[in-house]
């Protein structure tokens, strides 16, 4: 088994991987497929990674304009019933850093209703 990614990691070195690729002639779209390929083996048996990398790939997907429906039901779902944050709050994260992470998800999710024309009341807010 390949060790998990960390989720600092995670959200350091996709970002640096997609902007790479476009640089490298690929599209937005097929930059996207190309993390998807390369991450898959180290986000699949790790929940956290993997939930993370889908609200990665919808950050990045509104970003550039080529949001895939399948991307962004999934992170609307991981972001909305609050996976992520009962993970953390598991895990033992400071509060500080459940909320930081809370805001970014909270960014991503109203990035991703605004460019669909979703209303707010797919999610509850956060604080709720």
């Amino acid at each position: 088994m390949i060790e998990p990614m960390t989720y600092e990691e995670l959200m350091e070195y996709v970002p640096k991987d997609f902007h790479k690729f476009v640089s490298d002639g690929l599209s937005p779209n097929q930059a996207i497929s190309r993390l998807i390929d390369e991450y898959e083996l180290q986000t699949d048996d790790y929940e956290e990674i993997n939930w993370m990398f889908n609200v990665l790939l919808a950050e990045i997907g509104v970003r550039h304009n080529c949001l895939r429906e399948e991307i962004r039901e999934e992170a609307l779902k991981i972001i909305c019933d609050k996976r992520l944050i009962t993970l953390w709050k598991q895990k033992r994260l400071s509060d500080s850093e459940i909320s930081c992470r809370t805001v970014y998800l909270e960014n991503v999710k109203d990035a991703v209703q605004k460019l669909v024309g979703l209303s707010s009341i797919l999610c509850k807010p956060f604080w709720n």
